[in-house]
């Protein structure tokens, strides 16, 4: 029989010849086809594996890898973040609504669930040097829509003239 077959049980036996001392080692070596070096390396080995196994361990369940921390660290820091990314972008979706909700009413257009009623639109005046946005004609008593006419006789609502009320 040669060393290189045996199974993990028949070295163990083997091994416990040589410690029991019944049978030279010179034997042993010649029947097995092993050298001495192995045989005294297997028998070293075989020993330290008998004090670890018999060795007392802490009781419980064996900790968790470092590695096993740190991924669950890591998750949760992920959860973390994603929910402060979903608080954080529905912050934004406010704050664009209102900033166009604001440009809607700077620009005198009709809010969402605002009743249909006539604003005053400030209209822009006529562009150039010296314009102030009021129109020189109604200076005149002019209001814009035909001669000397107040109020129009278009029937046409606006803003009244400046100066009147």
């Amino acid at each position: 029989m040669r060393w290189q077959t045996l199974s993990g049980e028949e070295r163990y036996r083997v091994i416990e010849l040589l410690h029991k001392g019944e049978v030279q080692i010179k034997e042993l070596c010649r029947t097995f086809g092993v050298s001495r070096q192995t045989l005294y390396r297997t028998a070293e080995a075989s020993d330290q594996a008998s004090v670890a196994a018999l060795t007392p361990k802490r009781r419980g369940r064996k900790p968790e890898p470092v590695s096993q921390q740190q991924v669950k660290a890591l998750q949760s820091q992920q959860k973390t973040l994603e929910q402060e990314l979903h608080r954080m972008s529905q912050k934004y979706e406010i704050a664009q609504a209102l900033l166009d909700l604001q440009r809607k009413a700077e620009r005198g257009e009709r809010l969402p669930g605002e009743k249909k009623t006539l604003r005053s639109r400030k209209r822009p005046g006529p562009k150039g040097a010296g314009a102030t946005g009021t129109k020189t004609a109604m200076a005149d008593g002019d209001d814009g829509r035909g001669a000397g006419r107040v109020g129009g006789g278009s029937g046409e609502l606006g803003p009244p003239p400046r100066g009147e009320k």
